[in-house]
């Protein structure tokens, strides 16, 4: 016979389940655009970034399709399901100003706040150099294990975007929802995650060592159940997540399942903008789709006309979201 307070765990289970499954990712078509948006860009491609940044939010908002604008307000509220947004064919040249230009924008239109690190060049992601040794970083060749951003941080980081303007290793950005990285999770042992928490420490884009204590599980109104998960590990630093006092077999556990997890991929093309709720999808990417003495001559001498894949990123908390220190929110 069940206790109430095992019933009331078991529904609080249930109900974490039923909330979490409603999770989407949203996918767009900006196709029949981008032939007016080539026409733009030859007549203006002379022009400085952000002009044509704020040119470009202005196309969008009055030649866009009502039912493409319908997400610019939604994605990572509970009562939308809407985790992520996918957009492809927004444009189809191969320019590097054109692309920043497209992701500054876009990123505006769903309420993003970019945020830059002292510590880090975060803008445009390709092949640094050394590149050929490196797993678990964006500038790096190896694969990247499936984790959200900045959770080292002080900084509540509510979003991520990636634009493609290049990759001709089609090498995709992998991402998984949270409620597929725990099908292979008891009911006791989710009743672990839902109350553990765990130390997150930085990586190699950090000059020195970073470290901070998160919830695992979290739960706010308006963003419904979010998660905190970083399973890379770090040549370096070892795990960059760690249970604290207890759950670490439960995080083992999540692990080990990752290989054969249900996961999504984005379109690697030209013109591709991914949008995801930080805290409810973690990302991810597989070993760049190139030989490691292909990635060795590129990372050599990056430049952004030449490197094989190149990606522009945005992240940061949504546009209303003050203050951005949480330790100020109290």
């Amino acid at each position: 016979m069940k206790t109430k307070n095992t019933a009331d765990a078991s529904s609080a289970v249930d109900d974490f389940r039923e909330r979490i499954n409603k999770e989407t990712c949203i996918n767009l078509d900006f196709g029949y655009l981008n032939g007016a948006i080539e026409s733009w860009w030859m007549r203006n491609n002379h022009q400085p970034t952000h002009v044509l940044k704020f040119q470009l939010l202005s196309f969008f908002q009055t030649y866009l399709r009502s039912e493409d604008t319908l997400y610019f307000d939604k994605v990572g509220l509970a009562d939308e399901g809407v985790a992520a947004v996918c957009i492809k064919n927004i444009f189809r040249l191969d320019s590097p100003k054109l692309a920043l230009a497209a992701h500054e924008a876009l990123a505006e239109l769903f309420y993003l706040t970019d945020i830059k690190y002292d510590y880090e060049e975060h803008k445009a992601l390709y092949l640094k150099p050394s590149a050929e040794q490196y797993k678990e970083w964006g500038n790096g060749y190896g694969d990247i294990t499936p984790h959200s951003d900045d959770l080292y941080e002080n900084m509540h980081i509510d979003y991520l975007a990636l634009t493609v303007c290049r990759d001709t290793t089609h090498t995709p950005t992998t991402y998984y929802f949270p409620r597929d990285l725990i099908d292979n999770l008891s009911d006791d042992e989710l009743e672990t995650l839902l109350t553990m928490q765990a130390i997150f420490t930085s990586g190699k884009n950090v000059n020195g060592f970073k470290e901070r204590i998160r919830n695992i599980v979290t739960y706010d109104p308006l963003y419904g159940y979010q998660f905190s998960l970083d399973f890379r590990i770090d040549q370096h630093c070892g795990e960059r997540m760690r249970a604290l006092n207890g759950g670490q077999h439960v995080l083992d556990k999540m692990r080990a399942g990752i290989a054969h997890a249900r996961h999504h991929v984005s379109t690697a093309q030209t013109g591709t903008f991914l949008i995801m709720a930080n805290h409810k999808i973690l990302h991810a990417r597989p070993t760049l789709n190139i030989s490691v003495d292909t990635a060795r001559k590129h990372s050599a001498t990056p430049t952004l006309s030449t490197t094989p894949r190149l990606l522009f990123r945005s992240k940061g908390p949504r546009k209303y979201y003050y203050p951005l220190d949480e330790s100020l929110a109290s």
